[in-house]
């Protein structure tokens, strides 16, 4: 036998007994019952795990400066003939601080095209397309065709005649995990006003939008355990209350929710738990049996959060009468709730507190300016 033939053979006994080593030692954990099938085992929610744990920078994110448009149409003919004061009107207004870089990342067509539909309601693929759809179409409290023509200046917005549509879109929190853009909606109906809130949840690191659905889990059971929770706090909350201002206990867990500092914000609309929108704050460790485990291990991982303190606002109804003098602030009490049309001057709060509800109320009237009580969260 030559010497390298001999060399072969050392190595293949050498392997041989490798192998041989690594059988015995599989057949004996196996027999200890602690053997583990390496892909049948293991949960699909082990490697969405790992893979959040992955440690990854953090740049702070980029806004465009806050813009302002506004578009005016007032119908070619009045309503009742000879009287110039019933055409129909309408003022159209977009306030936008819109995302230009998350955590480094310009290409943003996910979140634009959620933002772009929950605010306009259109399917433009740049903001400033959608914008100007939007603006161009008229809002009026009753259908006249093309019987209108737009105007370079404010028109007087009459009750029932007038109509003050807006949309706010801006950004309310950042942290190191989430982004939340808030889109606020204002209407004036000529009558009555309403508003109402949306929350864009966007994941900074995956860069993708989170649904409801991707925060809460969706089982009935867990739904009726968070019910509870919620009326309990509605019930601490009555405990500050005085007569007549207490809140109803809510009826079921409302679609619309806001991630915030300290917790979670369930947003409840005008008429349901009280007569004015109210937003009920759930401290997030009360809500971990009920988040999904993505965003549990998101939040596991989240720090540095920080509200946006932007007094971004909406414009009052009518432009024209801020020249008037206001009502006291005892008759602004007295008549809140008898829809009693009066002027009152627009009062504002820059900063939105964590009182655990927060109800964002305005009175209207037949000069059309607002009462807006909005606090910053």
């Amino acid at each position: 036998m030559t010497k390298r033939n001999l060399i072969i053979v050392i190595i293949l006994l050498a392997i041989i007994d490798l192998l041989a080593a690594g059988w015995y030692m599989s057949r004996k954990i196996e027999a200890t019952g602690r053997s583990q099938n390496l892909f049948g085992q293991r949960d699909s929610t082990d490697y969405v795990a790992e893979a959040d744990t992955v440690i990854t920078t953090s740049q702070a994110d980029l806004f465009d400066q806050l813009q302002h448009n506004t578009y005016y149409f007032i119908a070619n003919n009045p309503n009742v003939a000879g009287d110039n004061s019933t055409r129909y009107a309408s003022i159209k207004h977009v306030k936008v601080r819109w995302p230009l870089k998350v955590n480094g990342n310009s290409d943003l067509s996910e979140l634009n095209k959620e933002l772009i539909g929950k605010a306009f309601g259109n399917t433009q693929t740049k903001m400033k397309d959608a914008r100007y759809v939007y603006l161009n179409t008229p809002a009026f409290n009753k259908p006249i065709g093309e019987d209108y023509h737009k105007l370079t200046s404010a028109p007087t917005i009459v009750p029932v005649y007038g109509n003050v549509t807006q949309v706010l879109v801006y950004p309310y929190m950042t942290s190191q995990r989430l982004l939340v853009m808030e889109i606020d909606k204002v209407e004036y109906n000529g009558n009555t006003t309403s508003e109402n809130s949306i929350f864009i949840h966007y994941d900074r690191m995956k860069q993708r939008v989170l649904s409801r659905l991707d925060i809460l889990v969706a089982d009935v059971d867990k739904e009726n355990k968070l019910l509870k929770v919620i009326n309990k706090k509605i019930d601490d909350l009555n405990k500050g209350r005085g007569e007549g201002r207490h809140l109803q206990h809510a009826l079921n867990v409302p679609a619309e929710i806001c991630c915030s500092k300290k917790g979670v914000l369930f947003q409840y609309r005008h008429g349901t738990i009280s007569e004015a929108p109210v937003e009920v704050l759930i401290e997030y460790d009360k809500l971990e049996p009920f988040f999904t485990p993505e965003f549990k291990n998101m939040q596991a991982q989240n720090s540095d959060y920080k509200i946006y303190d932007d007094d971004i606002k909406p414009e009052p109804i009518n432009p024209t009468s801020a020249r008037q003098a206001p009502t006291s602030t005892s008759s602004v009490k007295k008549s809140y709730g008898t829809h009693k049309k009066q002027y009152v001057k627009p009062r504002y709060k820059s900063r939105r507190k964590y009182s655990g509800a927060r109800r964002r109320s305005g009175y209207h009237n037949y000069s059309g300016r607002r009462s807006w009580n909005r606090h910053r969260r």
